[in-house]
């Protein structure tokens, strides 16, 4: 199966990620890694986002089975029912990683960076490269706009306190992913 590196289809890659489109993330991303249950697709999404979101239930099921429906995702045999991922799984999953995500700021934004570096090396080198390098130009943008703003009176010093807080960590993360951007090359 080979890689298809970044595909550019009409509309696509114009809206940012969803919520939905990270529960197939996490599935197709697991499958990609070897054969999956639907258990494991709940615990990729556990871990990988460290609990900071977390789907309902149904909602992972709901989206599992329509991989499966659609073939992104099959039965490993009639005697095996783990997952795995299918060509046509693939090429979506590699259009997912390619998706605009949320501002990092926001609380799906970070969800979408945990999500995205956690499947991310499947890309081939200068893909992911590109991908590092448009996560950093929207850390930039984010911070950029942040530093812009005043501080809201209605915060009060602690909440102003908490911002330059956040701002100082989305500065320390946009340095580690330019870091990564550097050494993309080797996963």
């Amino acid at each position: 199966m080979g890689f298809i590196g970044r595909i550019v289809t009409a509309g696509w890659n114009a809206r940012e990620m969803s919520a939905r489109d990270f529960i197939w993330l996490a599935g197709l991303g697991s499958a990609a890694r070897g054969p999956v249950e639907l258990d494991d697709i709940f615990r990729a999404i556990a871990s990988i986002t460290a609990g900071q979101w977390l789907p309902v239930g149904e909602l992972v099921t709901t989206a599992t089975a329509e991989m499966e429906r659609s073939g992104h995702l099959r039965m490993v045999s009639p005697q095996n029912s783990r997952l795995c991922l299918t060509e046509r799984g693939m090429q979506t999953l590699l259009l997912l990683l390619d998706q605009p995500l949320p501002r990092p700021g926001t609380v799906l934004g970070q969800v979408g960076v945990r999500f995205r570096l956690a499947f991310l090396d499947l890309m081939e080198d200068e893909v992911r490269r590109a991908c590092l390098l448009d996560m950093t130009e929207a850390y930039r943008t984010e911070i950029q706009s942040r530093v812009i703003e005043a501080p809201c009176p209605a915060c009060g010093p602690l909440g102003i306190a908490w911002d330059a807080h956040d701002l100082d960590r989305l500065r320390t993360e946009l340095a580690l992913l330019e870091q990564m951007a550097v050494t993309s090359a080797t996963p």
